[in-house]
């Protein structure tokens, strides 16, 4: 190999390196609920669990649901539809449990109705929800929306349900 087409060759692999760097991808845990796709970012979330069977709490708000022991840790469990302006449904047959991690909100699970892939999506296809008519409370539910194709992701804080939920 010449000197020329070393340099070619290494002029190349930083042209890639600059463009992978330039544009992150993001991967999130994505999840329907009332037929709407979400995603919550995959490092926010401690485990998925078909443990649905929770005691009610109530006087609770709307959202929180109750709570679910699993393996001996109490779980406060948010139920997204009412914050979301989605209608509620009390049917639990078929759902699951987001869990997130301690460092989103010491224990606590989102009740969804199924959950789908991990996504990786190029942060610059994530678009602000500022200018879009995300359903939410003024933008601490829902942080931007994904164009996948074919569907729209709505891209969720869940640090916003329990700010809400208070």
């Amino acid at each position: 190999m010449s000197s020329v087409d070393a340099t070619l060759t290494e002029a190349a692999k930083a042209r890639a390196a600059a463009t992978a760097e330039a544009v992150q991808v993001r991967r999130y845990c994505s999840f329907w609920v009332g037929g709407h796709l979400f995603g919550i970012d995959i490092l926010e979330v401690k485990e998925i669990n078909a443990e649905i069977a929770f005691t009610p709490i109530f006087h609770a708000p709307g959202q929180v649901r109750g709570y679910v022991n699993i393996r001996g840790q109490i779980h406060l469990v948010i139920d997204p539809r009412e914050p979301l302006g989605l209608p509620p449904e009390e049917k639990t047959d078929g759902k699951m449990l987001l869990i997130f991690k301690p460092s989103v909100a010491e224990a606590s699970a989102m009740l969804v109705d199924r959950v789908g892939d991990i996504i990786e999506v190029p942060e610059d296809r994530i678009e602000d929800d500022a200018d879009q008519k995300v359903p939410g409370q003024g933008g601490e539910l829902a942080t931007g929306v994904c164009k996948l194709d074919g569907q729209l992701m709505v891209v969720l804080n869940p640090r916003g349900f329990l700010s809400v939920a208070r």
